[in-house]
């Protein structure tokens, strides 16, 4: 593990997840609210919780963890990450893995929580929130802003959202089994 991610881990301590709980308790209580007046799904108060809990992590290892450095820095080269990794450098293929990773949890979690079928807000939101965080890491000088790592949250919330498709369309399945087995054992027989 390199010293800049042992810094940043290091910033998870006890006292500051308890707080991320308590917010995302706070948010599910508020949510709980909405759903007994009929404006939100149960389903959708428990990802709205985990989705807070989820984003007060991605902004401490993306921002508030990260050391200032004097200046802004920027690497505008697209797609110099892969360039990198095909000539050997094991700890940058680590880093693209870890940012596709990174935002898996917020296309699953996000697609839980969006009412429409087709999930092209959770995919422009996974990609706004990515640009985001880079925009704040170059204005506030913590971290590096590359247009890859734009690239590879991006990529991250795509898989997350095909995870969500791929249970849900097991789910679906299984409902349906159920229900066809209910149906079966109602009918009487002929006889």
């Amino acid at each position: 593990m390199n010293d800049d991610l042992r810094y940043v881990l290091s910033h998870f301590t006890f006292d500051v997840i308890i707080l991320w709980i308590i917010l995302a308790f706070l948010c599910f209580v508020i949510g709980y609210a909405f759903h007994r007046r009929g404006k939100m799904r149960f389903k959708s108060c428990l990802a709205l919780s985990i989705l807070i809990f989820y984003l007060a992590s991605v902004y401490m290892l993306t921002i508030s963890a990260r050391i200032v450095t004097p200046e802004a820095t920027l690497k505008a080269e697209l797609f110099w990450s892969y360039k990198q990794i095909a000539a050997g450098n094991k700890s940058i293929l680590l880093e693209v893995i870890l940012n596709v990773v990174l935002f898996v949890p917020y296309g699953l979690i996000a697609s839980i929580m969006a009412r429409s079928k087709i999930k092209w807000t959770v995919f422009l939101t996974g990609f706004l929130l990515t640009v985001g965080i880079e925009l704040t890491q170059l204005l506030t000088h913590r971290g590096l802003f590359e247009f890859d790592d734009i690239i590879h949250n991006t990529l991250g919330t795509i898989i997350g959202i095909g995870i969500y498709y791929i249970f849900a369309n097991i789910f679906i399945v299984i409902e349906r089994k159920i229900a066809a087995s209910k149906r079966t054992k109602t009918i009487p027989p002929l006889t």
